[in-house]
């Protein structure tokens, strides 16, 4: 099977949320920055897999057309709907989400933040460094990636999230992705929006996780699984307890609603 470049669409800043929520029975548009490493092709088949139309955006797009051939050669069984393009042709997607190396993540937004604007924009990286046998989470200057590329867009509503999820197992459609997803922003309908795509993900669940400032926590304790990973030779997942009861979200805001909006999902007893 072979990748054919994807058309530009418009850029539907504008619309905010109202354009990434697509009509009944249409996929889910969504572009990926940065998609051509590990992270981003996994999550690129992982959103194929579960309805959305993806555009994985790269520097060069001959590399992303080599990387969704590689992702439809893997799963030819499946309906993946993943074009690959150029990052600013990713970036004119309803919702957005950065996968880059973390160091690279404000300068790509920076890019093409004239595409970006009004957007939801999800960033999934984590700073660190590998010092010996050791994991070690670094402080961007504005406490986190996720804030970092907040105040490269201010005009977009960014969400941090998906951090803590191994390519491995994201990328395995075989398999479900089998952990808490949390998320944070500091623009309420942001969350809402992600936690919704999460959610759709089996084994996945969405949480509320507050404020952008809360990324830095989140962020750091990436170091803290891959040192797990390493010392026991294992993928972990993150998955919390106390929460089999109580829905999902309680965000008080969705699309189209300042005050209320129905919770994302409502979990069940594993």
């Amino acid at each position: 099977m072979s990748a054919v470049p994807a058309d530009a669409t418009p850029n539907g800043a504008a619309d905010g949320i109202a354009a990434a929520a697509p009509a009944s029975g249409e996929p889910t548009l969504l572009g990926i920055i940065g998609g051509t490493g590990p992270a981003g092709a996994a999550l690129a088949a992982r959103l194929a897999d579960i309805g959305c139309e993806v555009t994985l955006g790269s520097r060069s797009k001959y590399r992303s057309m080599e990387v969704v051939d590689n992702i439809l050669d893997r799963w030819p069984e499946r309906d993946l709907r993943i074009h690959p393009g150029a990052n600013s042709l990713a970036a004119q997607k309803p919702t957005v989400v950065i996968a880059t190396p973390w160091d690279a993540a404000a300068i790509t937004a920076r890019d093409v933040a004239e595409h970006l604007r009004g957007k939801v924009v999800a960033t999934m990286s984590n700073a660190l460094a590998r010092v010996d046998d050791e994991f070690v989470p670094l402080i961007p200057p504005r406490g986190s990636v996720a804030a970092s590329v907040q105040a490269t867009l201010p005009e977009s509503r960014v969400a941090a999230a998906l951090q803590h999820v191994p390519a491995t197992e994201l990328g395995n459609l075989d398999e479900p992705v089998h952990g808490d997803i949390l998320i944070c922003s500091d623009h309420r309908e942001a969350t809402w929006h992600i936690a919704e795509i999460v959610d759709r993900m089996p084994g996945a669940r969405a949480l509320d996780c507050g404020n952008l400032s809360n990324a830095t926590a989140i962020e750091a304790f990436t170091a803290v699984l891959m040192q797990l990973n390493t010392r026991y030779r294992t993928r972990v997942a993150l998955r919390l307890v106390g929460l089999d009861h109580v829905p999902i979200s309680v965000l008080g805001g969705g699309p189209g609603s300042a005050d209320a909006a129905p919770p994302v999902a409502e979990t069940v007893p594993d």
